[in-house]
């Protein structure tokens, strides 16, 4: 699949202190990704991105220290998937929609970048 250009859009949640972040948009005209990774963040902050998951979140085993996931039919063969994970103090955020990738392909993007 092939993308456009990222779009670096600042960060909207708060950050602790010390933290830092960047979230790169990757927004095409019937898809949309969005990459957010963190440094230097408690992994306890997993729990602000799982709360905003449309669906129930689902444990990811062997991802990170500590891993979720969803994914949430949009109909039409579509979807919008979704995976955050956390090692050490590193945390990364995937949320694909409607794009081909399948959650696996969301899951091993996310290894890479922690």
């Amino acid at each position: 699949m092939t993308v456009p250009a990222p779009v670096g859009i600042p960060y909207s949640g708060t950050l602790p202190a010390g933290a830092s972040g960047i979230v790169c948009d990757y927004h095409g005209a019937t898809f949309n990704v969005i990459i957010e990774v963190l440094k230097d963040i408690d992994p306890s902050f997993i729990s602000q991105f799982t709360a905003h998951f449309p669906v129930a979140a689902v444990s990811v085993p062997g991802l990170g220290d500590q891993a979720q996931s969803f994914s949430q039919s949009l109909g039409g063969g579509k979807n919008n998937q979704g995976v955050v994970a956390t090692k050490g103090k590193t945390l990364v955020d995937i949320t694909a929609t409607a794009t081909p990738a399948t959650l696996a392909q969301i899951e091993d993007l996310v290894n890479k970048l922690l």
